[in-house]
């Protein structure tokens, strides 16, 4: 098998059957879906799929577990599938340049993974859930440059995958790593927007009736909870119409014979009845129990990472350092460690172990954002403003900065004597904030020292 797609789901029936059809006809083989204790069990709902065999179901029990679920899809079926993508139901991939996923990730198969920008769409004005589905009921996303654009979902090849990070990224063996649509490395969940050739529409909230929904079921990771915040900001900023979803489907219903025009109300059951024409990937079946566990050791990868930034929120910088080197010793080849590593060291007025990790970094992955961003930090601290600017430009030749690292660049101007070129980019800056956005003391000094 070329690509299968794994998901976790908890009460997510209702729009099951839309997000496998399309990713059925965009050219995915396979499915292996994680039953989060849902109260109408997911086999019930996806009864056909999995009959017709396209569907693999597992039940996994408890909080926090979705990266128990993908550890699980990789250390059992890594070596059943070339490619295995991780994405929710809320999540949909759109090719720009391609109507074929399995032909688009050819290209790619020097790397270990794809790393694909997600958009994010707002409620695009339902209060309740559009009887459309998804592509057709939500239209309106988000700008490229608004910061949660800069989130990734990944598209690994298994042999090539230690395990998984987050629900977007994964760490990788050594000598391998995940790059976006542009061949740029991406080492973490952020990375500047590219959607020029792909892109995940992420119907993030939804209708304001389900994102209630949302709210109370709570998240499959263990990242922060969602809050309304979130949905404020997303709703006030979803204005670009998007129906580019659609205009894929059309393609690929053009290029399969038929004499179909897809409309709002008809494009759920067109989906369905192309998908229902296609054949499953014949997989040859395992005795592989249906519960799932965590496995042990990722339980414990995930307590020792934790304890980094544990120690530095709590103050107790060497520790950290120490932890972090120890953190080196396991994983050389992973560069965020010498990143984690070098913030401790600076934080305690080593600079010059601080510098040896970074360039060592830079030796590992040449050109990495992140390890630029963690020179950008290093160069501001130690008072060399010219070579922070230099830096900052250099990471933003990979894309948009991150704000902070947009206040870093004024400010390195302004501190050169470049107020000019210091007030422009403070001026666009700190229209884009909002006035809780001040409490960081990067922008506050932004806003004080060239009382904008």
């Amino acid at each position: 098998m070329y690509l299968s797609l794994c998901l976790i789901v908890k009460n997510e029936n209702s729009y099951l059957q839309e997000w496998l059809d399309y990713h059925i006809l965009l050219g995915v083989e396979h499915f292996w879906i994680y039953d989060n204790e849902s109260i109408i069990p997911i086999r019930q709902t996806i009864k056909s799929y999995i009959d017709r065999g396209w569907v693999t179901v597992h039940s996994i029990s408890g909080k926090s577990v979705q990266l128990f679920a993908y550890d699980h899809c990789l250390q059992t079926y890594g070596h059943v599938s070339k490619w295995i993508g991780f994405i929710d139901t809320d999540e949909f991939i759109l090719l720009k340049d391609s109507t074929n996923i399995r032909e688009f990730l050819k290209e790619y198969e020097d790397r270990g993974g794809l790393a694909v920008s997600s958009l994010f769409f707002g409620s695009s004005g339902n209060t309740i859930r559009p009887s459309a589905g998804q592509l057709a009921g939500y239209r309106f996303r988000t700008p490229e440059k608004l910061t949660v654009n800069r989130l990734v979902k990944s598209i690994v090849q298994p042999e090539k995958v230690i395990q998984p990070i987050s629900p977007h990224s994964f760490l990788f063996k050594e000598g391998w790593y995940c790059v976006n649509e542009s061949g740029l490395r991406v080492d973490a969940q952020q990375f500047p927007c590219h959607t020029e050739r792909i892109q995940i529409n992420h119907y993030y909230t939804r209708s304001a009736e389900e994102w209630a929904d949302k709210l109370k079921r709570g998240r499959g990771d263990a990242g922060d909870p969602y809050r309304d915040e979130r949905w404020t900001r997303i709703h006030r900023y979803a204005t670009i119409m998007d129906d580019s979803a659609e205009r894929l489907l059309q393609k690929i219903i053009e290029e399969s014979g038929e004499r179909i025009t897809i409309t709002k109300n008809n494009l759920l059951k067109v989906i369905h009845r192309l998908a229902e024409k296609q054949t499953a990937f014949e997989l040859i079946r395992r005795d592989i129990p249906e519960k799932v566990h965590p496995r042990q050791e990722l339980v414990d990868y995930f307590d020792e990472v934790a304890a980094g930034p544990l120690l530095m929120e709590q103050g107790r910088l060497k520790e950290a350092r120490d932890h972090f080197a120890n953190q080196i010793q396991k994983f050389p080849f992973d560069v965020i460690r010498y990143t984690n590593f070098a913030s401790a060291c600076m934080k305690i007025g080593d600079q010059q172990s601080a510098w040896a990790a970074l360039a060592q970094a830079w030796r590992i992955a040449p050109q990495s954002l992140y390890v630029l961003l963690g020179m950008v930090d290093f160069f501001y601290g130690t008072g060399d403003y010219a070579q922070a600017e230099k830096t900052c430009l250099l990471a933003q030749s990979q894309g948009d900065l991150e704000p902070e690292g947009v206040a870093v660049l004024a400010l390195s101007q302004w501190k050169q004597g470049k107020q000019d070129q210091a007030r422009n980019i403070a001026e666009i800056l700190l229209n884009s904030l909002t006035q809780s956005d001040l409490d960081n003391p990067l922008f506050k000094e932004v806003a004080v020292l060239m009382r904008i």
